[in-house]
């Protein structure tokens, strides 16, 4: 449903002697700006009205522009207010606090939504999420926040603040649409306001709501200390065949984790050393999960083998569940909740319910990341080291049982594993389920062991530049991609992702483009490169630390660029410490800044250059361009049997 009031986009800028309240409606674009200085009497009376009357949407304004504006309202002049603005900023004040640090009070009937949390990549700038979601107009502050501005700086200033932040506050508004409305219905359901949470903070929030409503008490965030010690108990049911892995097994038995000065968990050096090795295929571990370290390689589905995807559907709390896992502080009531959660989001699924099913996603996956956070009442390190580690194992594993069974794996990652295996091994596919043969026995053995579910899906090949990047192309025509290679601004539904997008700078996407579709069908990529006429597919937004220029214009700190016929490189603003010379941003000689998009396609593009980018691509995945390549065999017979 609307909102009962109009949605107002806010953003401010303060300076000495210049403070600046800037606000968008997003109904109809209108415009309109409060000033403080030497030549404007702030008028405190309808700032006040547009703050109480409205949804004020800002970006990081719970912790800034809220409480400043609300410093503003009490008579606080420039030189106040700029006092105030560098305390939030450089003490990193948290919006918990700012009230008490700027002595001010904030009205509990403001209705007020802050981007900065529900947005999946939090510690990012509103410009860089800007760039990732192709905004219109890139800009920097025009000039340092210590700078005695002019009447004419002054007015460049609020040019920028009623134009350029809150444009960009509004694009990451309408790519969070779907994530608020869930928030809002969620809020209704809990009586709680989610609108300014991140995943993760909604999670634990539901889940404490849930333990108080079961307990009758307030989860309470436990006490904890840096010098915690701990061992991981492995499972029973954790075993394996193979010398290398009973090693390991047993120095994992005897290892003692710590945590660093912000308690986080140490991944340990010996672990760090392990050389994992089945088949053709070396293996890490890691805190983030179990990873394979092939690159630079094209593997197929053929006449004699077949590429099947394994994921593990729901892993980590698949495992929170198997192994009865719980923190201290909220004792075991949380699995009594955490399952709940689960029955919930299965019937969801059944019925349908996208509101249900995502909320309980979130309440999970909230969970997990929540074990780690010293902040959060369920803090508990030694769990999230359970949870990864167990996960690590159970895949190892599966892979042992494969490999030894003449089965290879070329490929493991986090929650899945790819099989390259004999078509004599395997019946096939029903759904996500196999229907047979020896790798249905395994997978069978493996399910029962660990309690936990496998999905699968065939593969016609995969195309590595690094285990973290690919191109993956399903049996069903479906493609994944991954990495720097990935495109979630793709038009293909199975890749188009908005979250994705938040989380990833564009980088000439028209390349990846370009060798994918030669893969695919063998069109030659200046075809694909040449008939594009999309300029965001050609540009490549980066984060330049302590600010960029070009040609001597200033940039600021997050730049978009193409490669230009007339193009010279972008170079740092800071010159280097020990040289004094100014460093050249990696990758862009011969670009042209695109801070604003044009209409019309550049007539300065350097084809050649994405064209010679592309086939780098199909290099580094190692794709045979020749006829009598396995791809080529492949697909021709495909099509033929099709035809």
């Amino acid at each position: 449903m609307p909102p009962s009031k109009p949605t107002v986009f806010c953003d401010i800028e303060c300076y000495h002697g210049l403070f600046y309240a800037a606000f968008k409606r997003h109904e109809d674009g209108k415009r309109k700006g409060f000033e403080l200085s030497h030549r404007s009497e702030l008028d405190r009376r309808a700032l006040k009205r547009m703050m109480m009357r409205n949804r004020i949407v800002t970006f990081r304004g719970m912790s800034y522009d809220v409480p400043m504006i609300f410093l503003a309202l009490s008579g606080a002049d420039t030189e106040a207010l700029k006092r105030a603005s560098d305390l939030l900023i450089k003490n990193n004040v948290k919006w918990w606090e700012a009230e008490e640090a700027l002595e001010i009070k904030i009205p509990k009937a403001l209705d007020h939504i802050d981007l900065e949390e529900p947005n999946p990549a939090v510690m990012q700038s509103l410009k860089t999420l800007n760039g990732r979601l192709h905004g219109k107009r890139l800009q920097d502050l025009p000039y340092a926040p210590d700078t005695i501005l002019t009447d004419e700086e002054m007015d460049a200033v609020i040019d920028y603040c009623l134009i350029s932040d809150l444009d960009a506050t509004e694009n990451l508004f309408e790519a969070l649409r779907e994530p608020l409305e869930l928030r809002e219905a969620l809020g209704k359901q809990y009586k709680m306001d989610f609108r300014s949470k991140s995943d993760a903070q909604m999670g634990e929030a539901i889940i404490k709501s849930r333990i108080q409503q079961l307990t009758g008490q307030r989860p309470i965030r436990p006490k904890h200390t840096k010098s915690i010690r701990f061992k991981y108990d492995i499972p029973d049911w954790v075993h394996f065949e193979t010398d290398q892995m009973r090693k390991i097994l047993a120095v994992i038995r005897d290892t003692e984790f710590v945590l660093d000065k912000n308690s986080k968990v140490v991944f340990p050096t010996e672990f760090q050393k392990f050389k994992i090795e089945f088949g053709d295929s070396t293996y890490k571990m890691g805190i983030g999960g179990l990873h394979s370290t092939e690159a630079n390689r094209s593997v197929y589905s053929t006449a004699d083998r077949v590429l099947i995807d394994a994921d593990v559907a729901s892993q980590y709390p698949s495992i929170i569940m198997k192994l009865g896992l719980y923190p201290k502080s909220l004792g075991k009531d949380f699995l009594e909740v955490y399952g709940g959660l689960i029955k919930d989001r299965l019937a969801a699924k059944k019925a349908k319910d996208k509101v249900r099913d995502k909320a309980g996603k979130i309440a999970l996956n909230g969970a997990y990341g929540k074990l780690g956070s010293p902040y959060s009442v369920l803090f508990a390190p030694h769990l999230l080291i359970a949870v990864t580690l167990t996960g690590q194992l159970s895949l190892l594993m599966l892979i042992e049982k494969a490999e030894a069974a003449g089965i290879p794996v070329v490929s493991g990652n986090t929650d899945g594993v790819l099989f390259h295996c004999p078509r004599s091994l395997v019946g096939g596919i029903d759904g996500d389920r196999l229907t047979g043969g020896r790798l249905k026995e395994i997978t069978d053995w493996w399910e029962k062991t660990t309690g936990f579910k496998l999905e699968f899906v065939e593969y016609k090949s995969i195309h590595n530049q690094s285990v973290n990047s690919y191109f993956a192309i399903r049996a069903d025509g479906k493609i994944k991609r991954k990495g720097p290679i990935g495109n979630p601004w793709s038009e293909r539904p199975e890749e188009n992702d908005l979250r994705a997008q938040m989380m990833k700078n564009p980088q000439m996407t028209i390349c990846s483009d370009a060798a994918l579709q030669y893969i695919l069908d063998g069109t030659p990529v200046e075809t694909t490169i040449k008939q594009c006429r999309d300029v965001r597919k050609f540009v490549t937004v980066i984060k330049a630390t302590g600010g960029a220029t070009w040609r001597d214009e200033v940039l600021g700190k997050v730049v978009r660029y193409i490669w230009s016929t007339e193009g010279d490189p972008i170079v740092k603003v800071k010159p280097h410490p020990s040289t004094g010379n100014r460093p050249k941003v990696p990758k862009t000689d011969g670009c042209r800044p695109l801070m604003t998009l044009p209409q019309k396609m550049p007539l300065d593009l350097d084809y050649p250059r994405y064209v010679a980018e592309a086939n780098k691509i199909l290099d580094e995945v190692d794709f045979d361009r020749s006829a009598s390549s396995p791809a080529f065999t492949f697909f021709s017979n495909l099509i033929n049997s099709t035809l």
